[in-house]
């Protein structure tokens, strides 16, 4: 019980016993959790050409590593025979070259990331999905709502569970209107910030977000995070290594409690303030689980990762 005294004999012996810190027991732990998703996107976009095989190859070296899930997209991708692999290939088809040795060698220990944009029918985008290739895919709500909302839907309905692709704060509350208060999106909420990459005109499938140093970097993503927050606050949200930010990004999500995503398919930088470039996607992957474990945090493992998205153990 507080001693009850008068004020100048209550001053007098604050002065008398006066100490400049309290106990540090008095500060409670931070509400960072201990475990954070790393996964990888190991598209060799930057290089311009790239095989199957190398897909295999990047994705192996990270799921050794600890990458509890890869993502693996062919946009705009061209093979060493020339095919554009988002057009002249199935994606099945091309998927499945790269998933089925995956398969044999890690089994179930990672989670795979697949994107659903491209085809001459709608169905084309969706048969990843609707093939059990995948179990989480991409779509930016910024895409045209005819067709990402059906494509929210469609992979809803295939038990795929959906990646909400944010490259601005605009995103977020069509998201919100478009899925959430629909009822079409169903939770766990699962956001994954990719901004500050450059974009060539000012209004193109997604707009882009300018970062041009660590200031607009972060101020950036607390904004959109606290957006995602007040939509839903257990929303799984996790952070792209993109553009000149690089791992900075990532390194700031990290310390924020949130999950990230590394590799080459979003920047070939290793560092925001050189010309250097990353030797690999396990380069890249080995520096974010190193500044995550200087911050306190362990690699999440595959089924880790599946029970924070709201999938079933595999």
């Amino acid at each position: 019980m507080t001693e009850k005294l008068p004020l100048w004999e209550a001053a007098k012996r604050e002065m008398e016993e006066y100490q400049f810190l309290a106990g540090p027991e008095l500060q409670p732990k931070w509400d960072v959790p201990q475990k954070i998703a790393i996964n990888a996107a190991v598209s060799g976009r930057f290089e311009k050409t790239t095989s199957l095989e190398e897909y295999v190859d990047a994705a192996s070296s990270v799921i050794e590593a600890g990458a509890c899930g890869v993502h693996i997209d062919f946009s705009w991708m061209t093979d060493k025979q020339g095919r554009r692999m988002d057009r002249d290939i199935p994606p099945v088809e091309a998927y499945s070259a790269v998933l089925e040795p995956l398969r044999k060698r890690f089994g179930n220990d990672f989670v795979p990331n697949l994107n659903v944009l491209h085809g001459t029918t709608f169905d084309i985008c969706m048969s990843p999905a609707r093939a059990g290739l995948t179990e989480v895919a991409p779509c930016a709500p910024g895409h045209p709502e005819a067709f990402m909302v059906p494509a929210i839907e469609a992979l809803e309905a295939a038990g795929v569970k959906p990646e909400l692709a944010v490259h601005s704060s605009g995103e977020i509350e069509l998201a919100k209107r478009k899925l959430i208060d629909t009822g079409i999106l169903k939770k766990p909420y699962n956001w994954l910030l990719l901004y500050g990459l450059p974009f060539n005109v000012g209004r193109t499938l997604v707009s882009g977000t300018s970062v041009t140093d660590a200031q607009d970097m972060a101020q950036h993503m607390f904004l959109m995070v606290d957006q995602i927050r007040k939509i839903d606050p257990t929303s799984v949200i996790s952070v792209c290594a993109a553009g000149r930010a690089t791992l900075y990004m990532t390194t700031l999500a990290t310390m924020m409690g949130l999950h990230i995503r590394i590799g080459t398919e979003d920047t070939p930088w290793k560092y925001p303030n050189s010309d250097e470039h990353l030797k690999d996607n396990l380069e890249m992957f080995n520096m974010a689980r190193d500044i995550a474990g200087l911050l306190g945090r362990t690699p999440a493992t595959a089924n880790e990762y599946r029970a924070l998205i709201g999938k079933p153990a595999r």
